[in-house]
């Protein structure tokens, strides 16, 4: 078997019909392939929707015995799946007679990368079995919605963060590269983000090779209409950001939050910001910083930047947040979201890795950081060659002045090699 569709559903019966009448239809290229309906204890009737298609499917209905979810769902049905190929299609998408064997071609050529298709939003034309033809375009009312986030086709494969696009409403990995990093994470109980979070661990498996991941505008399904709560979804889904961060603990997935345009917008600028902080020998700045600072206090420090883990290891009390140059590992987390709980620390040292941020970012970073710490302190090498060039912030008393209407702060050292501003919390 070349293809497996896995299709995870929990009470859309009227939508399943059309998603399984639109697979029972698909064009002959398509060859053969199996569908597994996995019931997310629904507690539907579907065991004769199901075999209602079974003369005209290759299709199987699986059980969960609770409702855990559909990370929980699509595990079940990739674990009873035979094919080489598993593709992720939803309950209320309806596939165009040309998607299976878009995915099946896919295959052929490129059995080693993913593919993700198109899904148009949402049209109630589908519903009457009258969607709309021709490729979607950016302008378009009823379009994907990852056009309007910043997706371009013909660049899209080669981006910096393609996983921050890759929603499994249509999509097909190989099912070993499923299967050899453990599926999706069954944390994820709720809406939001284990598709993201999933694709993002496939990525790293990868070596973050450019052309992993695919994008086909033609292989396309439907989003068929739905009652959807969404300020309910995405207070859920937010409740998992900091799980994700603290998960990953890395500086493409801490800017997740700002959506898939952020991160690929930021991320290209910032890595040319380390790029250039790690070509600087700062040990004797950072030992300059780190002596014109008190002695930590209960219940510790927070060290966040490059070389810091040498210099104040991590102890029962305090924690470190190391960047090393790539490719040794991806960029740590700069600050803008810490997996850390409210006044965790008694203080926090950023070194040199909090320059590259934009004033937005900075501006998080202040945030979050007096969120986990009493005082913040933001240490500066004085020397770094082109610094000034690709935008490191070094201006100590424009910072002071900029972030005065949040905090008290001023410049408590000013030495030879390095200076540092002191943030505290208003008292």
């Amino acid at each position: 078997m070349v293809l497996s569709i896995v299709v995870p559903y929990f009470r859309q019966r009227r939508c399943l019909e059309l998603t399984l009448r639109s697979l029972a239809d698909q064009h002959p290229d398509a060859g053969r392939f199996e569908v597994v309906v996995v019931d997310d204890d629904s507690r539907d009737d579907v065991d004769h929707l199901v075999a209602a298609y079974r003369d005209r499917l290759d299709v199987r209905l699986v059980r969960q015995p609770v409702n855990r979810g559909r990370a929980a769902a699509r595990n079940h049905g990739a674990a009873a799946a035979t094919g080489e190929r598993i593709v992720l299609l939803d309950a209320d998408s309806m596939a165009e007679e040309g998607l299976v064997a878009g995915h099946a071609r896919f295959h052929r050529s490129r059995p080693n990368d993913v593919l993700l298709g198109v899904r148009v939003e949402h049209d109630w034309r589908a519903v009457a079995g009258r969607p709309v033809g021709g490729p979607p375009t950016v302008a378009a009312y009823h379009t994907d919605l990852r056009y309007r986030w910043g997706l371009d086709p013909t660049t899209f494969s080669d981006g910096p963060a393609p996983w921050t696009f890759a929603y499994s409403h249509n999509m097909s990995v190989p099912a070993r590269h499923f299967h050899q990093i453990g599926g999706f994470d069954e944390r994820f109980v709720r809406w939001g983000h284990e598709d993201i979070e999933f694709a993002y661990r496939l990525f790293v498996a990868s070596g973050r090779r450019p052309g992993y991941f695919h994008f086909d505008p033609v292989a396309r399904c439907h989003h068929l209409p739905h009652f959807r709560h969404n300020a309910t979804n995405w207070a859920e889904a937010n409740q998992m950001l900091p799980y994700l961060v603290g998960k990953h603990r890395t500086l493409e997935v801490e800017l997740y939050e700002e959506g898939p345009m952020g991160v690929n917008a930021a991320l290209p600028v910032y890595l040319t910001r380390l790029q250039t902080l790690h070509g600087v020998a700062n040990q004797v700045s950072l030992g300059e910083t780190l002596d014109a600072l008190p002695q930590p206090l209960a219940p510790g420090r927070l060290g966040i930047g490059i070389g810091v883990a040498d210099r104040m290891p991590a102890t029962d009390g305090s924690d470190v947040l190391e960047h090393r140059p790539a490719p040794d590992a991806a960029p740590t987390l700069i600050g803008i979201r810490l997996p850390f709980p409210d006044h965790r620390f008694a203080d926090l040292l950023n070194f040199d890795v909090w320059r590259i941020a934009s004033p937005e970012h900075l501006s998080k970073m202040i945030v979050d950081g007096l969120r986990v710490a009493r005082i913040m302190y933001l240490g500066a090498s004085r020397e770094v060659p082109g610094g000034a060039d690709v935008g490191l912030i070094d201006c100590p008393d424009y910072l002071c002045d900029m972030l005065s209407g949040h905090a008290e702060t001023d410049v408590v050292h000013d030495g030879e090699h390095a200076w540092v501003v002191r943030v505290r919390r208003r008292t």
